[in-house]
């Protein structure tokens, strides 16, 4: 079975290296071709534009950043709807608007062809070990048609109907609670440091309890090592909270909290932070409070 990857970040990686894994034959497409090479190493095939990669595939998987670049990837000069395979079926795992999503599916309709909203919980790390969740979106029988490519990456699919955009708003809110239950736990790593406390016992003692989190299990030892490597990185976080504040402003919604979210993770982007790790967002606490360790 063909399939096509566009995007070959930290997520679109991941899920092309599963899918090599469980024997599928990926083509991938990416603006920068050198990111895809230890992918062309395992046997995916490069194409240079995505119409070139809809024709070889009747399946296509988009991982790309926001989305502008969806809409770049479907209707542009060299986009998808331009490869004329009606066979088509687009699964985009991006985190976008819920606006992006609902225009982007009314317009496939329109010109003919399916797309489904598949974003992902769970980072690269999960992904290529099959431990991930997808929270889908879109027509019925395209959900069920691509089955057997999500569950080649997915422990568990959480279908939300038909609606274009649910999926993308259950996405966006997930997001937030990671959102805060990062600053929150940073701030609580701050404030343990600031008391001459190591904070690993902090962590300890947290992770034995049933307040513990899997952020604080897995993110938290390496936090307080001062070990940032990017598995989300901290400017996608601002993008998503970003996101779900717009949108909740476009709906009449106050959420104070996510506010205050946006505004940390924007101050730490502007600090020269945004290529790490959302966690990262301890660094910005560690700054505001002299802590030369967090710094």
């Amino acid at each position: 079975m063909k399939i096509g990857v566009i995007g070959t970040g930290l997520m679109g990686s991941a899920i092309a290296h599963r899918l090599i894994e469980r024997g599928f034959q990926v083509f991938l497409y990416n603006r920068t071709r050198g990111k895809a090479k230890a992918l062309v190493k395992k046997g995916a095939i490069q194409t240079e534009y995505p119409s070139e990669l809809a024709r070889k595939c009747n399946f296509v998987i988009i991982s790309v950043t926001d989305g502008h670049a969806v809409k770049e990837i479907l209707f542009g000069q060299n986009g998808l709807v331009n490869s004329k395979n009606r066979k088509l079926l687009v699964v985009d795992t991006s985190t976008v608007s819920p606006e992006d999503s609902i225009y982007c599916a009314n317009l496939m309709k329109k010109k003919g062809y399916s797309i489904i909203q598949a974003p992902i919980m769970g980072g690269p790390d999960p992904t290529m070990k099959g431990d991930v969740i997808s929270i889908v979106s879109g027509n019925k029988k395209s959900i069920e048609r691509s089955k057997r490519i999500l569950t080649s990456y997915s422990k568990k699919i959480f279908s939300l109907g038909s609606k274009a955009g649910a999926a993308s708003f259950i996405k966006l809110s997930l997001n937030l609670n990671i959102a805060l239950i990062a600053i929150s736990l940073a701030e609580s790593i701050v404030f343990v440091k600031k008391s001459n406390i190591d904070p690993t016992i902090f962590l300890e003692i947290l992770n034995s309890t049933y307040f513990k989190t899997g952020l604080s299990e897995i993110k938290g030892p390496k936090m307080v090592k001062n070990n940032f490597e990017p598995k989300f990185f901290l400017k996608n976080m601002l993008k998503d909270v970003h996101l779900l504040n717009d949108c909740a402003r476009q709906n009449g919604i106050t959420l104070s909290f996510a506010s205050l979210a946006e505004k940390y993770f924007r101050i730490a982007s502007n600090r020269g932070y945004s290529e790490l790790d959302y966690t990262g967002i301890l660094k910005l606490f560690g700054e505001f409070n002299n802590l030369e360790s967090f710094r």
